[in-house]
């Protein structure tokens, strides 16, 4: 359900016969509850500028991943004693 096209439920109130005193109480409940909104506001923005880093972390990992692969293959056609085993860059014994 879209939040936008919702009406408040808070706006059938004006038709129920509650003294001055309880909507008070009402307006300070959203008064205690605003900054904590506003908070989970900013949590989210910091929220998606995290998931964005993460995401072009993980693109450069595997740029540099790829790349590693590729200088390591280049290697080992020259007859360096060179691979990659368990994602990591190892010696090998020549005949390997």
């Amino acid at each position: 359900m879209d939040n936008d096209n919702q009406t408040l439920t808070t706006n059938e109130l004006a038709t129920l016969p509650l003294d001055h005193n309880w909507y008070q109480k009402l307006a300070s409940n959203f008064e205690i509850i605003q900054p904590y909104l506003n908070k989970l506001d900013t949590d989210e923005l910091e929220v998606n500028d995290l998931k964005n880093k993460f995401e072009d972390m993980s693109e450069k990992l595997n740029i540099y991943e790829t790349n590693i692969e590729a200088i390591v293959k280049i290697l080992s056609d020259y007859d360096v004693p060179i691979q990659i085993v368990n994602g990591k860059v190892v010696e090998t014994e020549e005949g390997e």
